[in-house]
């Protein structure tokens, strides 16, 4: 029972998770990326500059070589007097066996993985044939120095980037997760509302039932009132499947529900159905038909909502009260107002009051599931209008059905 009562908590916990590693993943990723490609692109870009200098003192090289009688000799007084070689730098000249002829500058020898060279063959201008080599060399340290400093400023700001992605994934997580966690919590409790309505007629029948096997002695007056408690039961029942196969269809569309509805005949149908509930109820109820015009939509579910909402007044509403009921015209949509003088609403539970199953004082509404104003508003919703209530404790409410001029737009 434990492990069950901690599910919907701990489900959108769980979620919040997922969605939190996923972001950072996803950040994380794309800032590895970010990073590969700059530590990349800056590393292309020295390469390239340093590929472009040593070319160029690889060319003087090759000016500064002499052809003597087939063989090579090296004029170094160009390269000293032009200043073309820095102290990081040198040249290196090899014959075509690859024999070291002459040499200038900053050469390799030991930490030769250090070095960045380019060499270029030596050609006869006369025999277009090769006959040795230049080599440029620079010593390349200090561009290690700075890759290393921008790996390290990249790593900082990759981390700290994953963490700040981190916190601001953590308040998209939790933001995405509260609807699902409120609709978890709705589910749970509409799950328990609607379970504990079903136990009452269900134990009652059952109940009935078991004391009517149980009885030997069959009298027909006693096996009358058990099936009428049995068949009270299976009401109950139906009513509030019926009420929650409703609840259920409020969201389909109504493309095969709209019809043109004369409000103001469906406002006299109503009122002779609940006339004599009111007087009996001793409840005055009064009826101001004369601004009812046309609206779109389900004539069923309209007179539904309409009833709805006097079944709330008249269960609100004390003996000697009065009831009214008027259609008006206010800024494009189509009004019904059910006003009372009830025992009316407190300001706290205006916000709840078209919760399904909620109900403020179950005691003073015996009978009832909590689920007529869910109904009245998730149908007026479904039309494109809504329902909303205006109340003072002790002064009666005001609620009022909206219905747009147009149809309803169906999907």
């Amino acid at each position: 029972m434990q492990t069950s009562a901690r599910e919907p908590d701990s489900s959108p916990l769980k979620l919040e998770r997922r969605l939190l590693l996923s972001y950072l993943a996803a950040f994380a990723l794309v800032f590895i990326v970010a990073a590969v490609v700059v530590h990349v692109a800056f590393v292309g870009i020295m390469n390239e500059q340093t590929a472009t200098r040593l070319q160029d003192v690889a060319r003087a090289g090759l000016r500064s070589v002499l052809f003597v009688n087939g063989d090579l000799a090296i004029d170094k007084s160009e390269i000293s007097n032009t200043a073309l070689l820095t102290r990081d730098q040198g040249l290196q000249w090899f014959d075509r066996h690859d024999r070291l002829v002459g040499s200038q500058g900053l050469t390799t020898g030991t930490g030769q993985q250090a070095f960045n060279s380019v060499t270029m063959p030596i050609v006869s201008p006369k025999t277009h044939q090769r006959l040795g080599t230049v080599r440029a060399s620079e010593w390349n340290e200090q561009e290690r120095v700075d890759i290393r400093y921008l790996d390290t400023g990249l790593l900082v700001g990759t981390l700290l980037a994953v963490v700040a992605s981190g916190a601001a994934g953590l308040a998209l997580a939790r933001r995405a997760v509260q609807p699902v966690a409120q609709s978890l919590e709705t589910l749970r409790e509409f799950t328990a509302n609607a379970s504990h309505e079903l136990r009452g007629p269900l134990t009652a029948i059952a109940s009935t039932a078991d004391a009517a096997l149980r009885d030997g002695e069959r009298d027909r007056a006693h096996d009358r009132s058990r099936f009428e408690a049995i068949a009270d039961g299976a009401k109950q029942m139906s009513r509030l499947t019926n009420d929650l196969l409703l609840l259920a269809g409020a969201d389909r569309s109504l493309e095969h529900d709209l019809f043109v509805v004369d409000l103001g005949a469906t406002l006299n149908k109503v009122a002779q159905g609940y006339g004599a509930r009111f007087s009996e109820a001793g409840i005055a109820l009064s009826f101001a038909t004369e601004n009812a015009t046309i609206v779109y939509g389900n004539p069923g579910q309209i007179e539904r909502i309409v009833a709805n909402l006097l079944e709330n007044a008249l269960r609100y509403t004390p003996a000697g009260g009065r009831v009214s009921v008027e259609s008006g015209r206010d800024r494009g949509a189509i009004l019904v107002k059910v006003c009372d003088s009830g025992i009316g609403i407190a300001p706290e539970h205006l916000d709840r009051i078209f919760d399904r199953f909620w109900r403020a004082d179950p005691a003073r509404s015996p009978g009832g599931t909590g689920l007529g104003l869910a109904i009245a508003r998730a149908l007026a919703r479904r039309h494109g209008g809504d329902v909303t209530v205006t109340s003072q404790i002790g002064f009666g409410s005001t609620f009022v059905a909206s219905f747009p001029v147009r149809p309803a737009r169906v999907n």
